[in-house]
């Protein structure tokens, strides 16, 4: 099955009837507005029923495929900013925004870029849960025909955001079902060979983080999806010892996995340990594969 190709444009703000609207990137998401908002009807063969949400200016948010980057903003927290922060602008820059200005409270809001929009496309075949189209994304022009079936190989695929994001160090592998082998195969490929890259230095997903507290994940450097997890735990007040156990309470936390190495259906809790208040993988996230409930 092939991927549906939308061309649009970038945007980073839009100028509503009363105020300027600013959206919030980081190196896994942005605005994308499409020149024919109905080519994202019926993309999602596994979910007929579930559409695009596009905001009042007309755009949708992307998620990108394979990749998570460090989160910038996550309920009111935050990974490692410093990292978080030079993925979203690897992002931006390779999408063709030679300079964007943030504000706001927490200075990640965006308020000017040149220049802005700029023209892009994607090449998506989905849309989660949360009514985003999961997306491989491209910067530039394309003399492809709009809404044409584009078979996507690993050759195409590298000229993707997703993977030059992987390709520097500033993203984790983060399969769902319905990813081509051959194509996860090339992202677990490409983070391999970045491990040294980026955030891979200070990378503590399989030594283990410390979590002592909402703070200990501020500066944290794991897998966001671990990450993620974690920051809602943290809300409990519970010890760290019972994240195992509370990730089980509720089968919608404890996500499903196909753990490709052993060939067998887990959840979360099958692959991360908690020892002497650390948390930690034990199964490196290009091993797996989510599968939604």
């Amino acid at each position: 099955m092939g991927y549906r190709l939308i061309k649009g444009e970038f945007h980073l703000f839009y100028q509503g009837e009363t105020r300027r609207s600013g959206s919030r990137p980081d190196g896994d998401s942005c605005w994308f507005k499409p020149n024919k908002k109905a080519l994202f009807k019926g993309i999602d063969t596994e979910e007929p029923g579930r559409t695009v949400e596009f905001n009042k200016g007309g755009m949708a948010q992307l998620r990108f495929e394979a990749i998570d980057a460090l989160e910038v903003h996550f309920q009111g927290t935050h990974q490692e900013m410093g990292l978080a922060k030079h993925a979203r602008d690897e992002t931006m820059e390779n999408a063709g925004f030679t300079s964007v200005e943030y504000g706001g409270s927490d200075e990640t809001t965006a308020q000017s870029a040149t220049p802005h929009p700029v023209p892009g496309y994607v090449l998506t075949r989905k849309i989660d849960p949360n009514r985003r189209p999961v997306c491989f994304v491209f910067a530039g022009k394309t003399n492809e025909g709009d809404g044409k079936n584009v078979f996507l190989d690993t050759t195409r695929v590298k000229k993707s955001l997703n993977a030059k994001l992987m390709s520097a160090g500033h993203a984790y592998p983060s399969y769902y079902t319905g990813l081509p082998t051959d194509l996860r195969r090339q992202f677990s490929s490409l983070a391999n060979g970045a491990k040294g890259k980026g955030l891979g230095p200070k990378d503590t997903t399989k030594s283990g983080l410390k979590v002592t507290g909402a703070a200990s994940l501020e500066t944290s450097v794991i897998w966001p999806k671990l990450f993620r997890r974690l920051a809602d735990f943290v809300k409990t007040k519970r010890p760290i010892s019972q994240f195992p156990a509370w990730l089980e309470e509720d089968s919608d936390r404890n996500d499903r996995m196909w753990i490709v190495s052993r060939a067998e259906l887990g959840n979360l809790t099958d692959a991360i340990a908690v020892k002497n208040g650390k948390v930690r993988m034990v199964l490196d996230p290009s091993d797996l594969i989510i599968v939604p409930r």
